[in-house]
Formats: C-alpha cells, sequence, structure tokens
C-alpha cells in the first residue's frame, strides 16, 4: 500500500476516521479514569467500548480475506479498502490498550496483547517495505524484470550471447572426439540481443541490433571466457566463478580484453554488461524476499489474534 502524496485522497478518509475513534477512544477512558480516581479497567464503560471498537477493528481487518473471494463484485476498489485496513488496524491498537486498562491480567491477555502488537509491527514493516524497496529498485535495478521469469530471461542471455559470438567468431570448433561434427554456418552481418540503455532518466533493458565486426582471430579465448561466465549467467552468485564478485569480474574482462583484439571490445562489454544484469537479477531476489517474506508471518499472527480474541470474548462473557 503506498503513501504518497498522489495517495492522498485515498488515505484520508481512512486516516481521519482512525484517528477520531481513537482520541475519543483515549479522552473517553481518561475522563472516566479521573473521575473514579484510578485507571479503570476493561469492565468499564469506556474500557468496553474501546475493547468493543478493538474487537471490530480485527474482526473488520480479517474480512480481507473474503472480500478477495468477492473482488468481482467491485463492492469497495481495493486502493480504499487497503486504506482503511491500513489506518484502522493502526487505530486498534491503543483502543486494546486502553481496554486492558495499562496491565496485562492472565495468560490469555498477556499472549493475545504479545500477539497483537507483533501483528501490528508486521504490518508496519509491511507498509514501509512497500513503500521503500519499489522505489529503491526502480532506482538502482535497471535491468528488474518480472521475477517469475528471471530463470527464463537468464536462459535467453546465454542464448543472445551464443548468438552473438557466433555471428563474429563463428561456430566453435568441434573437438576430433565429437562424432557429429557441428556445421559451419555463415554469419550474419547483425545480431539482436537485450542490452541496458538510458533514455533521460529512464533506464531499462532494450533490444538492440548490433552490428558485427568478425573477430575470427579471438574465437578461441571468447568461447572459452563464455563457458566461464555461463555457470554465472544462468544461476547467479550460487555459482562461484571469475565474475562473480564485481570487483574480481572488473579484473577478470580487463585480462581479456589484454589478450584479445581491439575488435572484439563489443563482444567483451556485451559479456560485462550480461553480468551486471545478472547480479542485478540476485539483488532483485534479494529485495523480492524482503518485500515479500514479511506476508506469511503476518498472516499466521492475524489468524492466531483472531483466534485468541474470540477466546477472550468467550470467558469474558462466561464470567461477566
Amino acid at each position: 500500500m503506498l503513501i504518497s502524496r498522489s495517495q492522498l485522497k485515498v488515505h484520508a478518509f481512512s486516516a481521519i476516521t482512525a484517528g477520531l475513534l481513537t482520541a475519543a477512544g483515549v479522552i473517553w477512558y481518561v475522563l472516566e479514569s479521573l473521575a473514579a480516581g484510578r485507571l479503570v479497567g476493561g469492565g468499564s464503560v469506556a474500557g468496553l467500548a474501546c475493547g468493543i471498537g478493538a474487537g471490530s477493528i480485527i474482526v473488520f481487518e480479517m474480512l480481507l480475506w473474503p472480500r478477495k473471494w468477492l473482488r468481482r463484485l467491485r463492492l469497495i476498489p481495493a486502493k480504499y479498502w487497503m486504506a482503511a485496513h491500513l489506518w484502522l488496524g493502526l487505530a486498534s491498537l491503543p483502543l486494546a490498550i486502553v481496554h486492558s486498562g495499562f496491565h496485562l491480567g492472565g495468560w490469555l491477555p498477556t499472549t493475545f496483547m504479545a500477539l497483537f502488537v507483533l501483528t501490528i509491527l508486521s504490518g508496519v514493516y509491511g507498509v514501509v517495505m512497500q513503500n521503500v524497496i519499489p522505489r529503491w529498485m526502480l532506482r538502482n535495478l535497471p535491468a528488474e524484470t518480472i521475477y517469475s521469469q528471471i530463470d527464463y530471461v537468464s536462459e535467453r542471455t546465454v542464448e543472445d550471447a551464443r548468438s552473438l559470438l557466433i555471428a563474429a567468431c563463428g561456430r566453435r570448433k568441434v573437438s576430433e572426439e565429437d562424432s557429429i561434427p557441428e556445421p559451419e554456418l555463415s554469419a550474419p552481418q547483425a545480431v539482436v540481443v537485450g542490452k541496458l540503455r538510458q533514455s533521460g532518466m529512464t533506464r531499462g533493458r532494450t533490444l538492440e541490433n548490433l552490428r558485427v565486426v568478425q573477430t575470427r582471430q579471438d574465437a578461441e579465448p571468447l568461447w572459452n571466457a563464455l563457458d566461464e561466465i555461463t555457470p554465472f549467467l544462468l544461476h547467479g552468485a550460487s555459482k562461484q566463478t571469475p565474475v562473480t564478485n564485481r570487483q574480481q569480474a572488473s579484473r577478470w574482462f580487463s585480462r581479456l580484453r589484454g589478450v584479445c583484439s581491439k575488435e572484439s571490445g563489443f563482444i567483451i562489454e556485451t559479456f560485462e554488461e550480461f553480468c551486471d544484469q545478472r547480479r542485478q537479477f540476485d539483488t532483485q531476489t534479494s529485495a523480492h524476499r524482503w518485500l515479500h517474506g514479511w506476508l506469511p508471518i503476518h498472516v499466521g499472527l492475524s489468524v492466531a489474534v483472531t483466534v485468541l480474541l474470540a477466546a477472550h470474548v468467550w470467558s469474558a462473557l462466561k464470567y461477566w
């Protein structure tokens, strides 16, 4: 759920409602406590009202699941529902604290309050991640792609690298042990590869039609180089290669340039860009875990809190 100036209208109603509800409950509790000369508990009128308010909000928060099942009915736009989920969820914590009378009591309310606080904190963490990580990725990961397509894009990158080498150096020489030799094909004059480009302030991965310079004299070192970087291009940092580390990769490519002619410079530059793209995919994978890893924890805590709320209500009514 994004929180920005452009989203003020989405958040305004829910934020104001949550703020007024919290302020009304707290002020009511303070006035009743002052009149009683002590901190009143959950059995007081104000404490009971705050408890009912907090419990009702928890039930509303859990309605997010059935709302997803009924989204075809278009009852309330998702952005407004999520805004209410956020701000009312935050309001429920002070109401629950007021309801407790600022003391925990037995094991059930203590456990409930501890899990409730963790649920709120996990939700706040999720909101922070949703507002920080995507913006950071937009600025720092121009090669970002659809997370589920990283493996496919990596395979396509290796294919692009092979096509580039075939165009520039011809097909690789087949060893004498190979029973079926690979035929030599005429090299094309251009090849399409995916490369990172910048236009103004925008950077991203685009298709580029490279004009290929024939560099058959460098065929062996270039094909050997591709063999060395292919595991990294396919699997990222999980494979230890000469280009896994950025600094080591810079030195490795410098040595490769030293043993190749100047005509092969565009191929080496392309390989280097492919490796940088793979590093960005690894960073994207880590960012994806930070961005989404909190959700199962938040959902699990929410379910536990709901169950404990039902137990708390039942025990309160039983001993009323």
